[in-house]
């Protein structure tokens, strides 16, 4: 027994958790008794079951860790009230037990594990599927009660230290509100998009401990779009609540929700029952722009300073929110002003303006990183027969159906511009691995079947027979003058179709 007591007494001095300690108990209490299987177990009497929580087995009888059981079948229960932990025939002394016919348990020993307060948090077991003389062992019930204590003793420890662990996490929860509202004004201050702003907004709040939800959503055409959160049932839950955001409720800035007992339901891992749940309005005027979905958990003592810094919040973003709406407005008159001047108003596609800035990036580009690429020219054969026979619109029309089949045409890195009147100019990549020779061949392939073919246009189908192509390719050390080279595509261009001319006149 001295033994026994002295690998006891190095358990308790090594364990740093439940389970440290309880693992070698168990292993102890198993070579000791000579039981089969030896397990520490949970009783939760409000749901009415027992679970083994940690389990040491040697034999035949394996009780799986998890194990959940009915707690009115269990021996535990019998021995706790008959007061009798020890037997060696079960059958004598609990026949009525179903989990234990089952198991064909025959030798068992059991004792309460207690909570601080004087409750059972469980038990701590052995039991063997063979008669096991357990009444041999005259300091078995010492053995087991000793055990017993030291785990409890564990336990209340993990405890306190869980309780100061929870303490120590609210103050540090109360100090970092009181910077919250300060890191969102600064914010706020500074901000350069609201989507952001509101998105970092949600983080800080959940950071900061004050809820336990926070889903900032921007408000586009009416409808929710999630900013920092992708799980697709908080937009569902959103749009189930739609009619808080009706007319009567279009200026308050907080709103409180009830959150009906169907979603509340179906999206239970999203929501947290009981928690008080807002919806916060952000406005750039007099328009809400934005809003977030929060839930945070109730406290009387704290509510009316709770929806004083909700709504600090929502005026420091909305503040936010027209500023930046009257600078968006200034931005997207600049870049409408900036497209028309860079765009072919038919087309849609780059203008000449346009072609002439890429084409220099490009150079740069090119000559910097010492790669190659190719210029095409691209002339419509016969645009002007189409003009003269069914009119400027349909003209017109044509040239945006062929800018649209130049678009398809594109591969990534491709550029495509409208040079003026019927000619056009891609800027195209040139891949590392085939011939220059081929690629520019299959280039001019694959722009000649894009925009050939049949065209129907307002009233009229062309069978149109593609349009002449002038392919030049650049490569590091060649001149880097835009015109040049250019003009160069320009006289392959012209090349190509004194070729399609002859060949149309030798086929008639």
């Amino acid at each position: 027994m001295d033994k026994q007591l002295e690998q006891l007494a190095q358990f308790v001095a090594t364990a740093d958790s439940v389970e440290g300690l309880t693992r070698p108990l168990l292993a102890l209490l198993q070579r000791i008794t000579g039981l089969e299987s030896t397990y520490l177990t949970a009783i939760d009497e409000t749901a009415g079951v027992q679970h083994i929580l940690i389990a040491h087995n040697a034999g035949v009888l394996q009780l799986p860790e998890s194990l959940t059981v009915p707690w009115q079948d269990t021996l535990c229960k019998r021995a706790l009230e008959s007061k009798q932990f020890v037997t060696e025939d079960v059958a004598a002394c609990w026949g009525d037990s179903d989990a234990a016919r089952e198991l064909g348990l025959k030798s068992y020993i059991s004792v309460p594990v207690m909570n601080q307060d004087g409750s059972v948090f469980g038990t701590l077991c052995g039991a063997s599927s063979h008669n096991v003389e357990l009444s041999t062992m005259s300091h078995l019930p010492e053995l087991l009660q000793l055990c017993a204590d030291l785990i409890a003793h564990q336990l209340n420890r993990e405890s306190q230290a869980k309780l100061a662990a929870e303490r120590a996490a609210e103050a540090e929860l109360q100090l970092n509100r009181v910077s919250l509202f300060a890191k969102i004004s600064e914010l706020c201050m500074a901000g350069q998009s609201l989507s952001l702003a509101i998105g970092q907004t949600a983080e800080y709040m959940l950071e900061s401990g004050f809820c336990s939800r926070a889903v900032a959503f921007d408000l586009i055409n009416d409808e929710l779009v999630a900013v920092n959160s992708q799980d697709e049932p908080w937009n569902i839950i959103v749009q189930a609540l739609r009619n808080e955001l009706s007319v009567e409720t279009r200026r308050r800035t907080i709103i409180p929700l009830t959150i009906p007992e169907g979603i509340q339901q179906q999206f239970g891992g999203f929501l947290q029952a009981g928690h008080d749940t807002l919806l916060i309005k952000i406005f750039a005027e007099d328009t809400p722009v934005a809003l977030m979905f929060v839930q945070i958990a109730p406290s009387s003592a704290v509510q009316a300073e709770n929806r004083a810094l909700l709504s600090a919040i929502s005026n420091s973003l909305s503040l936010l929110a027209s500023r930046l709406a009257d600078h968006n407005a200034l931005t997207i008159l600049n870049q409408q002003l900036e497209y028309q001047a860079q765009h072919d108003t038919l087309t849609a596609l780059p203008n000449r303006r346009y072609l002439f800035d890429e084409l220099a990036r490009q150079l740069s580009r090119a000559t910097r990183q010492q790669l190659s690429f190719y210029i095409l020219f691209i002339d419509l054969d016969g645009f002007k027969l189409i003009n003269d026979s069914y009119g400027h619109e349909t003209g017109d029309e044509f040239l945006r159906q062929f800018a649209k089949r130049i678009r398809k045409a594109m591969r990534s890195g491709d550029f495509a511009a409208r040079h003026g009147g019927d000619e056009f100019v891609m800027l195209c990549q040139y891949s590392a691995g085939s011939p220059a020779e081929l690629q520019a061949e299959q280039l001019v392939k694959r722009i000649r079947a894009a925009t050939s073919g049949t065209f129907e246009l307002a009233g009229v189908t062309l069978d149109y027979n593609g349009p002449s192509l002038g392919v030049l390719q650049w490569r590091p050390g060649d001149i880097t003058d835009g015109d040049q080279l250019l003009s160069q595509a320009d006289a392959a261009m012209y090349q190509d179709k004194q070729q399609r001319r002859k060949l149309r006149q030798t086929k008639s």
